[in-house]
């Protein structure tokens, strides 16, 4: 069903994303690691996830934030290796695996069941044999980081062992494919620091995707599709509400969802902008916590004070006497978390909601 909250898991509810799956297919023939990346609920993870359901490949689904949650900043090798234990026991034909992985030092097969000793398997030993099982079926096996940019509080060398981990598989486990995808683009950039002479993976081709917004034709049709879907007659144009939402899925769905709750397009489009000022506020309030700074520049931008010079002469001018470099930091630190983007020397919000929020206009 097109209005679902949740990651959409067949292909039969992904929306206009042909081109899309084929793009991943071919990548992940061509290049031991892809990069997915887009806007935070532009439906990475939804292409991701039907494209591996529906594929021959066997496959298994990391996601950073579980493997960071309720560690006390640090994911250790034990924390990996025990969200590796959880997948793969959920693998739908384990019983095939496990006649591989019970030959890996401290990995217990019980019945259909696989138990790993986080302090005797390795890494290295355990894809080893995923590597083995894919070739043994002339086929790959995709492990895909999600929210990988938690990974990099991975160890205590801000996750360049696992960098190095993965540019090992790169190097040798020519029947294993890695896709790294992550919500906040630029600090998974950074993590991966692909184009840095001293990170593990420098040098390396990678594919890159990026998952693009609908543009309005598609947007509109997403939307129309949903309601017929369901059933449901609707007596607004669709269009005006795609110019106040866009073409990012998330939003669209939110929508479609809010409206059949309440059958008022006005009252479905206010909660589409109350939840989403709820998340913005959240992240607005940690960036607060490091400086009130970021705050004021993501307000200038959204004002159309979105050149270099005019935000620094704006801080002046509040006798705010930030330095080049504190400023520089400031906004690449905000590009990175994929809040805004510099485009022929001006910053622009990415986000078309966040945009309104911050320019306090009404939906």
């Amino acid at each position: 069903m097109l209005f679902s909250l949740t990651p959409k898991l067949r292909k039969d509810d992904l929306f206009d994303r042909e081109q899309e799956l084929l793009n991943l297919r071919n990548a992940l023939q061509m290049y031991p690691l892809t990069l997915v990346t887009g806007l935070r609920r532009v439906g990475k993870s939804s292409l991701i996830s039907v494209f591996l359901n529906e594929s021959e490949f066997m496959h298994i689904t990391i996601d950073g934030r579980k493997v960071y949650q309720g560690t006390s900043g640090n994911i250790t090798h034990s924390d990996l290796v025990r969200e590796l234990n959880t997948v793969l026991s959920k693998i739908s034909n384990v019983q095939k695996i496990s006649n591989f992985l019970k030959r890996v030092k401290g990995v217990n097969v019980l019945g259909n069941g696989i138990e790993m000793n986080p302090k005797e398997v390795t890494l290295s030993d355990l894809f080893e044999k995923l590597n083995e099982i894919a070739k043994a079926e002339d086929n790959y096996f995709v492990v895909c980081f999600d929210e990988a940019q938690y990974f990099r509080f991975y160890g205590s060398r801000g996750g360049n062992d696992l960098l190095t981990f993965l540019s090992y598989v790169y190097d040798y486990l020519t029947n294993v494919r890695v896709i790294v995808t992550g919500s906040e683009v630029g600090v998974l950039h950074d993590f991966l620091k692909l184009e840095n002479y001293d990170s593990p993976l420098y040098g390396r081709a990678v594919q890159q995707m990026v998952v693009k917004p609908f543009d309005f034709e598609q947007s509109t049709e997403f939307l129309k599709m949903g309601f017929r879907e369901i059933g449901e007659e609707i007596d607004f144009d669709i269009s005006e509400i795609v110019e106040k939402i866009d073409g990012i899925p998330g939003y669209l769905t939110l929508f479609g969802v809010k409206y059949l709750e309440t059958k008022d397009k006005d009252m479905a489009l206010r909660e589409v902008y109350s939840l989403m000022e709820g998340l913005f506020k959240n992240e607005m309030n940690e960036l607060e916590k490091r400086s009130p700074r970021y705050t004021t520049i993501l307000q200038l931008i959204a004002q159309g004070i979105n050149t270099w010079t005019m935000i620094k002469n704006h801080f002046i001018a509040k006798c705010d006497m930030i330095s080049d470099s504190r400023l520089f930091d400031l906004l690449t630190t905000l590009e990175k978390m994929s809040l805004i983007e510099k485009m022929q020397n001006m910053y622009r919000i990415v986000d078309p909601v966040f945009e309104r929020i911050l320019k306090g206009q009404p939906i």
